[in-house]
């Protein structure tokens, strides 16, 4: 039985939205919570894809090196994406006062 080779689908890293109304503050907590929500999602697909890697070796043997490849790349580049900081804050930026221009 030939070993198949896909990557487990991991979600993008959440972002903030820079349109958000920083005054509206049920605005700012729901997207504080979305934000945390899609966190802890993410890295439990880390963590899933860390399990599929461990089985992966575990059931090749001798022939890991070759066979899960795929899932130790998919999992280093995950690593390095969250640059070992799977939780990130949540901050939010003032948003910048208008410039009024002269019409003289």
């Amino acid at each position: 039985m030939a070993p198949t080779r896909e990557t487990f689908p991991v979600s993008a890293i959440p972002t903030i939205d820079p349109d958000l109304d920083v005054y509206d503050r049920a605005a700012v907590l729901k997207s504080r919570d979305e934000f945390f929500r899609e966190q802890m999602v993410r890295i439990q697909e880390v963590h899933v894809v860390k399990d599929k890697m461990r089985w992966c070796y575990r059931r090749e043997g001798v022939n890991h090196l070759e066979n899960c490849r795929h899932l130790s790349q998919q999992y280093l580049d995950l690593m390095r994406e969250s640059r070992g900081q799977l939780i990130k804050p949540f901050k939010l930026t003032a948003p910048k006062p208008k410039k009024e221009e002269d019409t003289q």
